[in-house]
């Protein structure tokens, strides 16, 4: 013991020593770690209320990080534009340039340059500063759609800034062809790497390569490497050089299943530029085919021939009768079929963004299965929100046994945060079966509990009731665990203490698995609560025997020591402790 406590000594003397971090480095560990949000919590409570107190600048620095990269664009903008003149320089610059960053994110391209402006000729930038501030000039000319200045400084910076590096002569160029400005793109034609899509977009765009070629080397670099939307760009341009619409339906899929985070306007616009390839494609080859317009049955046939052979001149056939058919089981076959090559063609995300629009394709006017195959991609793809807006109200597919579909039902609503209609989903699976499959009782356990996570509490005690009937031992003990939780939240102690000492002691009293412990050692704090001392102290000394993990049995002696210093308590003059 003396020896212990020497090292204790000597830990906390060379703590001393090296000095404790302060607020602000503990703040900055949390930044470091991702916690970006608390981080920034913290500054406000923390950081001085005047810029003139010590450190003020250096929680304004980390502010104005944190502000962009959790992007609080127009708040970080507002702020920096209110920047006492008399800060620090070095926050100054990096305020200032953060700011700058934040106004060009939300196209405020005049503020940018305003900031921009206060660093260079007012501040004293370090060279890197300095260069990503002009380059930041030019990003504000981008963002406001003004390429021909944006054009005119980055041949300035060529000339400052000697030799351009070749993510700069890349987004220049990446830039300048968004902008239609291949021509002047080509000053920076040599420093792209070679092996790029982006280098193959320009030497097609200006005619340096043909079409044919280029298609090749796109389809070979996509065979190497994957799914590429830089490479599915390349086919977009060259399919419209060669004015092959199947070809150009087959790169809008691919780019519309790879948006990705693409604003909402970005999304929309391709949307709108697939279902007008797809007719143009259909008429293309209906008219190859000598199939008349207004012939609906045949170009569905068509279609169904061509799924295996050539799936993106079916999908044209199917969007373009699921839009324009006169008959309405027309469309909607139509539409189970679009949607079903899709999913065939692992395109779910490029489903669910075709269909999104309310206005074209209402929910309640959907092909059932077609609502089903799109909720499942939505599914899928970690939109639940969407599966549940395709779902509800819908029919048990004829596919699916109806306990099963309503647990994916009751799913799909409980992850969407549709609690009261995922309950009664619940509800009626429960109330419809004297038994239920396992792994249909699993999943619906785990609703469950994602409800009480929720704050649904009483209405996850009232389905862990109604599911209890049906649940084999093992379930049972995570259905007590949770009433369990339910009550001690409610401060019904020994209630609380029931149902976990009977969670703990379902199966076998001598089972320490991980609920078993967590069960008793809950039920043991609990019934501590409840006044039930002895019982307490019996279940922690069974804990203390059988269990081995340092931090479960650390726990157990925190526990056992209030229940001892209760005891002194309660017994004047008296000092017991369980042993």
């Amino acid at each position: 013991m003396r020896a212990l406590a020497v090292f204790a000594l000597l830990a906390s003397c060379g703590a001393a020593a090296q000095g404790s971090p302060d607020a602000f480095e503990i703040t900055q560990r949390f930044a470091a770690s991702g916690a970006l949000q608390t981080a920034l919590t913290r500054i406000a409570q923390l950081q001085p209320a005047t810029a003139a107190a010590p450190r003020w600048g250096d929680w304004e620095q980390l502010r104005c990080e944190l502000m962009y990269r959790l992007s609080r664009h127009q708040e970080l903008a507002q702020r920096v534009a209110a920047l006492p003149a008399s800060v620090a320089e070095k926050t100054a610059r990096t305020c200032l340039l953060q700011g700058a960053r934040a106004a060009v994110a939300v196209a405020q391209g005049a503020t940018a340059r305003d900031f921009l402006a206060r660093l260079i000729w007012r501040q004293e930038p370090a060279a890197d500063e300095l260069r990503q501030a002009r380059l930041l000039v030019i990003e504000s000319y981008l963002a406001e759609h003004k390429p021909q200045d944006a054009y005119a400084l980055m041949l300035r910076y060529q000339q400052d800034f000697k030799p351009v590096d070749r993510d700069t002569a890349a987004r220049f160029v990446e830039a300048l062809l968004a902008a239609g400005m291949e021509k002047e793109a080509v000053n920076w034609l040599s420093q792209l790497d070679d092996a790029s899509p982006l280098k193959l977009q320009l030497r097609l765009k200006t005619s340096l390569i043909a079409p044919e070629a280029a298609i090749a080397q796109a389809r070979a670099a996509l065979a190497r490497t994957g799914n590429g939307a830089a490479w599915w760009v390349v086919l977009q341009h060259a399919a419209t050089l060669q004015k092959d619409r199947t070809l150009l339906v087959e790169a809008l899929e691919n780019l519309l299943q790879l948006a990705g985070d693409k604003p909402p306007e970005r999304l929309a616009a391709l949307v709108a530029e697939l279902w007008q390839s797809y007719a143009a494609a259909a008429q293309d080859a209906a008219n190859q085919n000598q199939l008349l317009v207004g012939d609906d049955a045949k170009w569905a046939d068509y279609a169904s021939r061509r799924a295996a052979a050539s799936p993106a001149v079916a999908r044209a056939f199917f969007a373009y009768l699921a839009q324009q058919s006169k008959f309405s089981d027309t469309r909607r076959n139509a539409q189970l079929q679009l949607a079903f090559s899709l999913q065939q063609g692992k395109l779910g995300l490029t489903a669910i963004r075709l269909f999104s629009d309310a206005a074209r394709f209402p929910v309640a006017q959907l092909d059932p299965q077609a609502r089903y195959l799109l909720g499942s991609m939505a599914l899928e793809n970690n939109q639940p929100l969407t599966a549940a807006r395709y779902w509800q109200g819908l029919a048990t597919p004829p596919t699916l046994d109806p306990d099963e579909w309503r647990i994916r039902l009751a799913q799909a609503l409980v992850r969407a945060g549709a609690a009261d209609p995922g309950a009664a989903v619940l509800r009626a699976l429960a109330a419809g079966s004297k038994a239920l499959p396992a792994g249909i009782m699993q999943r619906a356990v785990a609703s469950v509990q994602e409800l009480q996570d929720a704050g649904h509490a009483k209405t996850a005690d009232e389905l862990y009731r109604a599911l209890l009937p049906l649940a084999d031992a093992p379930l049972r003990r995570e259905i007590l665990f949770g009433r369990g939780r339910i009550a001690e939240a409610n401060n019904d102690f020994q209630r609380a203490a029931d149902y976990l000492l009977e969670a703990a002691l379902l199966i076998d009293s001598r089972a320490t698995d991980a609920l078993a412990v967590d069960a008793r050692l809950a039920a043991a704090a609990n019934l501590g609560r409840a006044g039930l001392k002895d019982d307490a102290r019996a279940q922690l000394n069974w804990l203390r025997k059988n269990v081995k993990d340092p931090e479960k049995l650390e726990l157990i002696r925190r526990e056992l020591q209030k229940l001892g210093a209760a005891s002194a308590r309660r017994q004047p003059g008296g000092n017991h402790s369980a042993r």
